[in-house]
């Protein structure tokens, strides 16, 4: 009598699969707050520069001086508004606070967006939707009060403090 002899079947068990499944389901879920960390830290970042950016940029304006304004008041200003999902940085002629000095203004010469999830502070005011931030400029280059932004998303790792001059 011959004996049947077992072919070996390729691929893997339900257990195997089972217990690697749940090894990558641990791993994902150790590496997701680190990911989420980083894109914290990316959106931080980038509302850092694009309002250093504008500073530089209205500062560059102001000692330009464009309109001939005379000292003290505003030769360039950077107003900084917010619709909840977008923060977009102006630089514009004259004050901050004029009509032009916005979405479709006349007056703005520059303009630049980061993240609207990044709570923005500008010396402890806070950017809302309905109360924007503003700085003025005069002809020489100076500020007409002091600048002092905080830009935090997400954990006090992600937080940039940093002074304008």
């Amino acid at each position: 009598m011959a004996l049947a002899t077992r072919v070996p079947i390729d691929g893997f068990t339900l257990v195997e699969l089972m217990v690697t499944t749940a090894l990558v389901a641990t791993m994902v879920l150790a590496v997701a707050p680190l990911a989420t960390n980083w894109i914290y830290g990316s959106q931080t970042l980038s509302g850092l520069t694009m309002v250093t950016e504008g500073f530089n940029v209205a500062k560059a304006l102001a000692l330009q001086n464009p309109n001939a304004v005379p000292t003290p008041s505003a030769s360039a200003g950077m107003k900084l508004t917010t619709d909840g999902t977008t923060t977009t940085v102006y630089v514009c002629t004259g004050s901050s606070t004029a009509t032009g000095c916005g979405s479709g203004g006349g007056n703005v010469v520059w303009n630049a967006t980061y993240s609207g999830l990044v709570t923005t502070t500008l010396n402890g005011a806070t950017l809302t939707q309905t109360a924007p931030l503003t700085l003025n400029i005069d002809n020489r280059g100076e500020l007409s009060a002091a600048a002092v932004f905080t830009i935090t998303r997400g954990a006090s790792g992600n937080t940039e403090s940093f002074t304008l001059y």
